[in-house]
């Protein structure tokens, strides 16, 4: 009996062993159908919110790597929708209260190459208001109504990048027509091809576009040489007023619909040539 004894203790120590070992890799290693441990998935593995994850990459999260869908993010080149947000003009996306409104027009509006894009207007209040609609419309303005005339203007007050305030068209109407805010249409025939040409002048001035930056140069035969923004800016130090500048580059074409209230010889600039050095506009 007593050597029985001695025997059932062994083996009882052996299992009771094995079952602790058994316990722990259960508890280490989750088999399938096994809950996981409670470890958030974002954690850093060492202090601070923005560090990777126990994996050694940046977690997905509020603070870490991307959200595809989650809210305040977007993918690049998507832009994001909802209740009030502002469109590229400044105004929100939504509802727009229209209103109408009716007066005399006053003198035409063009833009920095002169294309017709609105007019000026004095209502009921005796206060003038500047009138504009998109320049694809410009010939159809044109052809109904003149200064002087008499309209009904439906539209919606907006404020300019200068924050002036100014009405947006949506319809116009003056006598028995009607002209709608309407997409352009396609020409019956393909737009020419711009042509190329060559100039050779003084520089008179420098052009300053509605946002308070120099987009061109003005030559003493009244061609604007059209530059963007950050070019003009060098050529403030280049080329100063009096200097002589010989530009290659391409005529600008009038689009569908469109008016020039002034006729102008726009040059888009590709070379210019200042003081023997040719420069290339990029």
């Amino acid at each position: 009996m007593e050597s029985n004894t001695k025997l059932i203790t062994p083996i009882l120590f052996a299992v009771m062993l094995a079952a602790s070992q058994v316990n722990a890799q259960t508890l280490g290693e989750p088999g399938p159908g096994a809950l996981p441990s409670p470890i958030a998935l974002n954690a850093p593995s060492s202090p601070g919110l923005d560090g990777p994850g126990l994996d050694g990459r940046r977690p997905h999260g509020p603070r870490g790597g991307h959200q595809p869908g989650g809210p305040g993010r977007h993918r690049m080149g998507q832009r994001q929708s909802g209740p009030g947000q502002a469109d590229r003009i400044g105004h929100e996306r939504g509802l727009t209260s229209l209103t109408t409104v009716s007066g005399t027009v006053g003198q035409w509006i063009g833009n920095d190459d002169a294309i017709l894009e609105g007019f000026t207007f004095t209502g009921s209040a005796n206060t003038p208001t500047t009138v504009k609609f998109p320049p694809h419309l410009g010939q159809q303005v044109q052809k109904s109504i003149k200064p002087g005339s008499n309209v009904s203007v439906t539209g919606y007050s907006e404020m300019s990048p200068k924050g002036e305030s100014r009405f947006r068209m949506v319809s116009l109407t003056a006598g028995k027509t009607t002209i709608s805010d309407a997409p352009p249409t396609m020409p019956v025939t393909p737009p020419t091809a711009p042509s190329q040409a060559t100039v050779t002048g003084k520089i008179a001035d420098y052009q300053i576009g509605r946002d308070g930056r120099v987009n061109g140069l003005v030559l003493d035969d009244k061609t604007i040489v059209r530059v963007p923004p950050h070019v003009a800016y060098q050529l403030t130090n280049l080329a100063t007023k009096g200097s002589t500048i010989t530009v290659q580059g391409y005529a600008k074409n009038l689009r569908e619909g469109q008016v020039q209230l002034e006729k102008t010889n726009i040059l888009n600039a590709v070379v210019l040539t200042i003081n023997g050095q040719q420069y290339l506009v990029r």
